[in-house]
């Protein structure tokens, strides 16, 4: 099967799973961001700029090299390209970009990427159909039986 052809068999379930991770990794960015907040001003000046280095490329590294930030290891999810592969770090920015507008909780709360999500036939986001990904529970990885071209495998 390919990641479409899951995705598309997904309810609107795999939106609550979706939420929950973005909510965890809410937290870690949070907690990445605390220290600007509450160190010395002298001091949070010497650790701003790694520190927003850091929370800048938590959702490319992670995603693009593993599949999985924190928040979608505890909420059992993972993101995969066309092919069921991990999406590389351009894929995986191109989604954190877009993620900035649909998924901002300043911006209507993630509103934006739900209802997109609630309405698309594979539960993708504008992110994901951007970045040509899908976000498929990690439970149904083993269903994926695609080689690396992405022909399907014997």
């Amino acid at each position: 099967m390919t990641p479409f052809e899951i995705s598309s068999s997904y309810g609107t379930s795999i939106l609550v799973r979706r939420w929950f991770g973005w909510s965890i990794d809410l937290v870690v960015l949070s907690a990445i961001l605390a220290p600007i907040a509450i160190l010395p001003e002298e001091v949070a000046r010497v650790v701003a700029i790694p520190e927003f280095i850091v929370a800048a490329l938590y959702f490319p590294v992670l995603e693009g090299l593993l599949g999985r930030t924190l928040g979608k290891v505890v909420s059992g999810t993972v993101v995969v390209d066309e092919f069921g592969g991990r999406p590389r770090i351009d894929r995986a920015a191109i989604r954190a970009i877009a993620g900035l507008l649909e998924c901002n909780p300043l911006l209507a709360g993630g509103l934006p990427a739900a209802v997109i999500i609630w309405f698309s036939p594979t539960r993708q986001r504008w992110g994901d159909l951007l970045a040509r990904t899908f976000v498929l529970r990690a439970q149904d990885l083993p269903r994926l039986m695609l080689d690396e071209s992405g022909k399907q495998s014997g």
